[in-house]
């Protein structure tokens, strides 16, 4: 079902450049602040593992998190997301 939702969801977008592939939500979260900072409009797709018993410390293990932006904000929303702060 996730599968059917994030292809309606790309094909409705305008954000369709994926700038980041995420395989820990901690590493997701620093990406996604980063962006928020500059301003940096994105959408999110999230595909994984649904039998990961939430709450547990391997509650992410199996999920990847998807970032994508609009083509004319790559370049933008890749040093966003790669500059140390």
């Amino acid at each position: 079902m996730e599968f059917i939702l994030n292809l309606i969801e790309y094909l409705f977008s305008s954000k369709k450049t994926l700038v980041y592939t995420a395989m820990r939500q901690q590493d997701y979260y620093k990406a996604v602040s980063k962006l928020e900072a500059d301003l940096i409009k994105f959408r999110v797709s999230v595909t994984g593992n649904a039998n990961a018993s939430p709450g547990t410390p391997y509650s992410d293990l199996g999920r990847i998190y998807k970032i994508y932006v609009r083509k004319e904000d790559e370049g933008k929303a890749l040093r966003s997301i790669h500059t140390k702060r």
